[in-house]
């Protein structure tokens, strides 16, 4: 369960690193195509270069993990369930 664990917050890791890295180039986006950005007072459009990675971190890190933690669950899954029902039915009995 160990290794689960240390795989999943591998998985959020990299989704701490993706997420505000996405998040800037959506912003660098914005600010290339949006006609508004560059007139005038638009100081809100560069702000948005510094906010958008901090907003999206902890979201990312979170998604990430719970992706990374259902990939390893669905690994760890048996490959026979009826054989694994009838494994823990018997759990305790001798035979």
């Amino acid at each position: 369960m160990g290794r689960l664990f240390v795989e999943a917050l591998r998985m959020g890791l990299w989704g701490l690193l993706l997420g505000p890295l996405l998040a800037v180039l959506a912003v660098f986006a914005a600010m290339i195509f949006d006609p508004k950005c560059g007139v005038g007072d638009s100081g809100g459009c560069a702000m948005g270069v510094v906010t958008a990675p901090i907003a999206v971190a902890l979201p990312s890190f979170g998604l990430f993990f719970a992706i990374g933690l259902l990939r390893g669950l669905w690994r760890r899954r048996p490959s026979d369930p009826a054989a694994a029902i009838r494994k823990l039915r018997n759990w305790g009995r001798e035979e």
